[in-house]
């Protein structure tokens, strides 16, 4: 039996993919990638960068199955979530906006110590670089405003695959855009990225804040 979607599921597939892929921000990491790689040759290259992605799909779609009941085991509202979200997305989007290194990505601490690991795909790379802790409230976020509804479900789980499949075309081409970029290009485009997650964490809080007095005035 096939389920159906509502042009509404369709927009939240693209509010889906447009948050966490501006959280992610896969050309943040770009120099990250290139500086832990720079000795590598081709075939560690890309081992590496598999292992990456595939930590960063492991540990988004985890806390996606498991988003809920966190928010369930705390007494956690979605409102409330939507509301500390956004407030999150909107600190986040002003560390981009001043082209700040955000602490939603690895620290420089956490870069320093992953350099000195044998295996870099996983950390700093998978986590937290791509899978940090503003992808991961993304992804709770937007299980709490898919509502219970299966399709948008789903919706999260592809744009989670879709924004970390853009990430392998990013970072396998990395060397070739800080080439052609450089710091200010990338800087430039991060700019960008951090005045859309500022917009969304914005309407995030606009969301939990309009389900809270829908609320109250129920109860009046």
């Amino acid at each position: 039996m096939s389920v159906p979607i509502a042009p509404a599921d369709w927009r939240f597939l693209i509010l889906a993919f447009t948050s966490l892929l501006a959280i992610v921000n896969p050309l943040s990491a770009a120099p990250l990638f290139v500086a832990m790689t720079g000795e590598y040759d081709a075939p560690r290259r890309a081992a590496t960068l598999r292992r990456a992605i595939v930590t960063g799909v492991a540990v988004l779609v985890a806390f996606g199955l498991a988003g809920t009941y966190i928010l369930w085991f705390f007494g956690i509202t979605t409102p409330a979530f939507q509301i500390a979200g956004g407030i999150i997305f909107f600190g986040i989007g002003w560390d981009m906006l001043e082209a700040r290194r955000s602490h939603g990505k690895a620290t420089q601490e956490e870069e320093a110590e992953g350099a000195g690991r044998e295996d870099v795909g996983i950390i700093p790379l998978g986590l937290p670089s791509l899978a940090g802790p503003g992808a991961i409230t993304t992804v709770i976020a937007l299980m709490s405003e898919a509502n219970d509804r299966l399709v948008r479900q789903m919706f999260v789980y592809v744009a989670i695959f879709a924004v970390m499949l853009v990430c392998w075309a990013a970072l396998a081409a990395a060397p070739f855009l800080m080439r052609r970029l450089g710091h200010t290009g990338l800087n430039v485009f991060t700019r960008i990225m951090g005045l859309l997650v500022m917009v969304i964490g914005a309407q995030f809080v606009i969301n939990g804040v309009s389900s809270v007095a829908r609320l109250i005035m129920r109860h009046r």
